[in-house]
């Protein structure tokens, strides 16, 4: 089986009903499921920063939001964060992707971006018969979320798994039903490994991409967890502090090339930060990075306040805290990286500018 590769950014819940009858065709369904996707903040100390958004980030900012007393964080989606700021309803929002044009022009005001963690977007699997982490390439991995790879058994899975039996089963493919930007770093990913996938999909990142394999819909990375390990021979992707909560990380593929995977760990997400220069917005991207021993779908996620609002005292505390090396230094253990040292540094002094 031939498929065409493009090597860009410098190298390389559903119940158990939901067994997606079917799964890799190139029609998609969309199933609606519990595990996350709005989950309320819980009450804020007066004064405090209300902020909604990522569920990547989450698992962080939710437990510093509730040690520093200086904010609450609904965890919804990054789309949703941003249409909640954007109306004003929140003082910041989680979000991994840059604003699209339209979502900036909504907006209307300066928008400025604070990087706070890099993550990996794990690949965890369901297979059965397969007790262990499977290696996958870049275009094999985006063969089976444009539907052109549907079994396990597909010589282009088996070809970098050697001495693993994959079973003959149609693979169930886990997805987001909400915008996200898990999915939109996730997808540029994809569209850079796979000239098929940017045909197919679209090129770039997507927040709410449309699929062309067959796929299960949940809301959240807590959803897309859910789906994995409900649904038998599944795959989704989720950030690796969800998978981790989920007991799937264990269960993670190493994604890459031939004789160079790599798994997510904090020491592979760190490496993917070695970002270089950085630009004046801080909207850094460190994914396909070509740093050796990086692992390739590694996000960073920003904390999203608009200029000139009124809250920007109170937010201005938070992502101060959330800069600090108290908060950064939990993050290996909540399953994140913390920032590298540069950009730490870039993010703090562009508080400065909030107003």
């Amino acid at each position: 089986m031939t498929r065409r590769i493009m090597l860009a950014g410098g190298a390389l819940i559903a119940s158990a009903s939901l067994i997606a009858a079917g799964c890799g065709s190139s029609s998609s369904t969309d199933t609606a499921a519990s595990g996350g996707a709005d989950t309320a903040a819980a009450p804020s100390p007066e004064g405090a920063a209300i902020g909604s958004g990522a569920t990547f980030p989450a698992t962080a900012y939710t437990k510093w939001c509730q040690e520093s007393a200086t904010c609450s964080y609904a965890s919804k989606g990054s789309g949703a964060g941003i249409k909640d700021l954007t109306a004003g309803t929140v003082a910041w929002a989680g979000s991994d992707a840059p604003l699209d044009a339209d979502e900036q022009k909504a907006i209307g005001k300066t928008v400025y971006y604070f990087p706070t963690l890099l993550g990996a977007i794990a690949v965890p699997t369901n297979i059965d018969g397969v007790s262990k982490a499977i290696n996958l390439t870049g275009p094999a991995l985006a063969g089976i979320f444009d539907g052109d790879i549907t079994k396990w058994n597909d010589p282009d899975i088996t070809a970098s798994n050697p001495g693993v039996a994959m079973p003959d089963k149609p693979i169930a493919v886990c997805v987001r039903a909400d915008s996200s930007g898990t999915s939109y770093n996730f997808t540029n990913y994809l569209s850079q490994v796979s000239t098929a996938f940017a045909d197919k999909v679209g090129a770039g990142g997507s927040k709410t991409p449309t699929w062309t394999a067959t796929v299960v819909s949940s809301p959240g990375n807590p959803g897309v967890a859910q789906c994995v390990t409900t649904n038998p021979n599944s795959i989704g992707y989720v950030d690796l502090a969800a998978a981790q909560q989920a007991g799937i990380a264990d269960k993670a593929a190493a994604i890459g090339t031939e004789g160079n995977f790599v798994s997510p760990t904090t020491e592979s997400v760190s490496k993917a930060g070695d970002v270089g220069t950085i630009p004046d917005n801080l909207v850094v991207d460190v994914i396909n990075s070509s740093v050796p021993g990086a692992y390739p779908i590694t996000a960073t996620t920003w904390a999203l306040a608009k200029d000139g609002a009124k809250d920007n005292a109170a937010v201005k505390k938070a992502i101060a805290y959330f800069l600090g090396s108290a908060a950064q230094g939990q993050l290996a253990a909540l399953g994140y990286s913390p920032l590298p040292a540069a950009l730490n540094e870039a993010a703090t002094k562009q508080l400065a500018k909030l107003s």
